[in-house]
């Protein structure tokens, strides 16, 4: 009897020998392409961060101008360079709400800052994903209540 079970062992083993390719060859594109949009997930998830950092600054400095005009200037110039810095590669479009610079000296008010990027995401190249994403984040500051034009 002993000598029945290992035959019935030895061809249970020849009969699997082939499952591990064809287990490979249909698990490999499902755990790439679940590695891929986790990429993809990742990526979106700090581009936002980053863009929302950018409207944190963009918002600030313009906060802290002395004229509308010179708001604008260093808000943009702020949004780029965070943009730079944090490793995001986009053109950023900064839309700012500089109402606030109408009220007198002394008086609180605030300024927004809107920042959209593009996220690309072409590099990931898998059917069916989009190319780019569009981040857009807001944030408002208040301006220093005690500016004066130079």
């Amino acid at each position: 009897m002993t000598l029945g079970k290992k035959t019935l062992v030895r061809a249970d083993r020849t009969r699997d020998a082939g499952n591990a390719v064809v287990e490979t060859t249909i698990l490999a594109p499902v755990f790439i392409a679940f590695l891929a949009g986790l990429l993809v997930v990742m990526r979106v998830s700090h581009g936002s961060a980053v863009v929302a950092q950018a409207a944190a600054d963009a918002a600030r400095q313009a906060s802290i101008a002395r004229t509308a005009r010179q708001a604008k200037a260093e808000a943009s110039t702020s949004a780029m360079h965070t943009l730079r810095d944090r490793g995001q590669h986009c053109t950023p479009s900064v839309r700012l709400d500089l109402t606030g610079f109408r009220r007198p000296v002394g008086q609180s008010a605030t300024v927004s800052a809107e920042v959209t990027c593009v996220i690309q995401l072409s590099d990931v190249g898998l059917p069916g994903l989009p190319g780019t994403r569009t981040v857009t984040k807001a944030h408002r500051s208040p301006i220093d209540p005690y500016r004066a034009a130079r």
